[in-house]
């Protein structure tokens, strides 16, 4: 039974797929090979499929010319995981590998030293989450494996959710579930981002949220990071197989991958009897962009008279990314002569009749005055251009033996045939108010039109950063946002109201730092920044900052809890020794710490016998100003209500343990 495909397409667009059987299959040009592919930009044993239990590796097999996994090169003779959906590129070679029993909630083998494992626990349930260790592509999918223990001695019924990711890129296989008291109940969370340009790479912060269904408020929740890596693919189409003299090509490209990709176009034939003219042989392309090349074709030695002439010919896209991947579209160039196939017959049978009547001719041409050139029409796709995208002309003429085209008084196009009706200028070296004019000549008499653009700087990706990247709850810090987005004029900032009420500028131009800002987190928040090129082109860019608890456990023996700042108070409540507690203030003298209990309980311990963890300062923890008044002790004093040996906050919160930097460590 195949538990795999490789889809092979070749630059020409023939298309095979092959089935993936045996556990290890060889794949190059030799015969002897599993599976033999022709090509000869591959080496013979290029590259090996492996099936370990449930894992499938691809390893380069000391290939020449590398083997590349959705643009990232392998290292040799290294094994390297597909999850399904990556795109392979060898030589002139794209293969898509897919997985044949690809269930969306099939669990993934998680490596031995993956660092992302988090334990949760309340009186009732606890949960263990195990992360994805290591990037992956869109299309690709990677899972997080999650375990509900039910500790509390009655049948309980628990949802699960998660966010922080699009909905459409995940799947949980069971989003709720009922387990018994003492059972543990696995859950499996598929993330697959879909193979789309829009497939934003980067960092995503994950929440996991678990909660029983009759107390949603009794809720954990773990904090994943889950890495999209980006990835590369383009399509290439000619609008018309067929070019004749004097025509231009218009070859269509498509960045179909998730990170910017340059492209360099060039064309050949296979006797070298073309010239190639392309108007924007490099261009780089956003994801998701679409382009129009243009270019024309001359014949090396040009035909005077006879019939047409056909040549092939191939036009060739190559990236220039780190795959170097290659990609051919073929097409006809038909030659048409200057003068019919039977020229040379009428010439010799009218070559007397013709001497007599030839000085007549010319003599009637000497005095015959040119007609004057006239440009029907002369206009232009947009009359506002971002830099660096080709700016198409067109026009129409009659009675032109020469043309031109001059950009701001300057030639930029000269010689060109009367019989184009159009060209392309690369706008990359132009800024601002630009002058376009079409120069017609037709002996000594001229014509001319002229078209006005404006080329503007488009709007670069930048970068959008917050520092720190993750905050604590309940406690006072400084943020700082930084960014740079070239090509904007204006920028603008927002959510920063739900961290804090220091002001900001209303705008600001391509880059800016906003510091100094003072806030106390109460949760996750999305910071938004909206940039403005000079023409009111808007591109919005999102940074997600994740906010994590305050925890703190005794220094050494159980800590005794009251329920105010003072010993005075009544004790509440107890922190077992090594129990993990969330505190959400500090008293006016910093003295005690307030720790959250169950029920949307809390009681105050003093500061000196809990140790918290190296990830937030003590001192700027939320300080609680109104706080209970000591009351005088009575006769029968009110029994203290002792925590479970595993005392956690009722509110979500996101415990790393074994993460480092959140060691605990004792604080005065």
């Amino acid at each position: 039974m195949a538990y795999g495909r490789l889809d092979v397409f070749w630059p020409d667009g023939m298309f095979k797929s092959f089935a993936l059987v045996e556990n290890n299959v060889s794949v190059g040009r030799s015969s002897g090979n599993t599976i033999a592919i022709e090509s000869s930009t591959i080496s013979r044993y290029h590259f090996s499929i492996t099936l370990e239990g449930d894992q499938v590796f691809i390893t380069d097999l000391e290939s020449v010319n590398g083997t590349f996994v959705d643009s990232l090169r392998l290292k040799v003779n290294e094994p390297h995981p597909l999850s399904g959906g990556e795109e392979i590129q060898l030589g002139d070679l794209r293969i898509i590998y897919h997985q044949i029993d690809e269930n969306p909630t099939q669990p993934i083998a998680i490596p031995e030293e993956t660092t992302q494992r988090i334990e949760l626990e309340l009186p009732s349930f606890k949960i263990d989450v195990i992360g994805p260790d290591h990037g992956f592509s869109p299309g690709a999918h990677m899972s997080a494996e999650l375990s509900i223990t039910n500790t509390s001695d009655e049948t309980c019924r628990y949802r699960v959710d998660v966010s922080g990711l699009p909905q459409e890129w995940v799947r949980i296989d069971r989003a709720e579930l009922e387990i018994a008291p003492g059972d543990i109940a696995p859950v499996t969370i598929n993330i697959r981002p879909l193979r789309r340009s829009e497939s934003r790479p980067g960092d995503y912060v994950v929440l996991i949220g678990v909660a029983p269904k009759e107390t949603p408020d009794a809720r954990l929740e773990a904090s994943l990071i889950v890495r999209i890596l980006p990835y590369s693919g383009f399509g290439m189409a000619l609008e018309q197989n067929r070019v004749s003299s004097g025509e231009r090509f218009r070859l269509h490209v498509h960045n179909q991958g998730s990170a910017p990709l340059p492209l360099t176009i060039s064309g050949m034939d296979k006797h070298k009897a073309l010239r190639f003219v392309i108007l924007a042989p490099q261009v780089s392309l956003t994801p998701g962009q679409r382009l129009v090349v243009q270019g024309e074709i001359r014949p090396v030695k040009p035909a005077w008279f006879g019939k047409p002439r056909v040549h092939p010919f191939d036009l060739q896209v190559r990236s220039a990314d780190a795959s170097r991947f290659l990609a051919v579209v073929r097409g006809q160039f038909i030659e048409r002569p200057m003068l019919p196939a039977w020229t040379p017959l009428v010439l010799l049978a009218g070559a007397l009749s013709l001497a007599g009547l030839l000085t007549l001719v010319v003599l009637l041409i000497a005095t015959r005055p040119a007609p004057s050139p006239q440009i029907a029409a002369f206009s232009v796709n947009s009359t506002q251009v971002a830099r660096g995208t080709a700016l198409d002309l067109a026009w129409a003429v009659t009675n032109v033996s020469t043309l031109a085209v001059e950009v701001n008084g300057t030639p930029y196009l000269e010689a060109v045939s009367p019989q184009l009706s159009g060209a392309s200028i690369d706008t990359s070296d132009y800024s601002g108010s630009v002058q376009i004019a079409l120069l017609a000549g037709n002996g000594e008499e001229q014509a001319r039109a002229e078209q006005s653009v404006y080329i503007y700087q488009p709007l670069g990706e930048g970068v959008f950063t917050a520092d720190p990247q993750q905050l604590v709850r309940y406690v006072v810090q400084d943020l700082t946002i930084s960014w740079s987005i070239p090509g904007a004029v204006t920028t603008r900032l927002t959510g920063l109201d739900a961290f804090s009420n220091t002001p900001v500028e209303n705008a600001y131009g391509a880059s800016g730092t906003v510091s100094g800002v003072v806030g106390i987190p109460a949760g996750p928040f999305t910071l938004t920044l909206l940039a403005e090129d000079e023409v009111g082109n808007l591109r919005e860019q999102r940074l997600d900052v994740g906010v994590i608890n305050p925890e703190c456990l005794p220094a050494g023996q159980a800590i005794t809890l009251r329920a105010g700042p003072d010993v005075r108070h009544q004790v509440i409540s107890t922190v077992p020794a090594s129990a993990i507690v969330v505190v959400d203030a500090q008293d006016s003298s910093g003295q005690w710490l307030r720790a959250q209990l169950p029920g949307n309980l809390s009681g105050w311990g003093q500061r000196t016998e809990f140790v918290c963890a190296q990830n937030f300062n003590v001192d700027d923890l939320y300080k609680e100003l109104n706080v209970p008044t000591p009351v005088p002790p009575t006769s029968t004093p009110a029994p203290a209500l002792t925590l479970t040996p595993t005392p956690t906050a009722t509110r979500p919160q996101t415990l790393v343990p074994n993460v480092p930097g959140v060691t605990p460590t004792a604080s005065g």
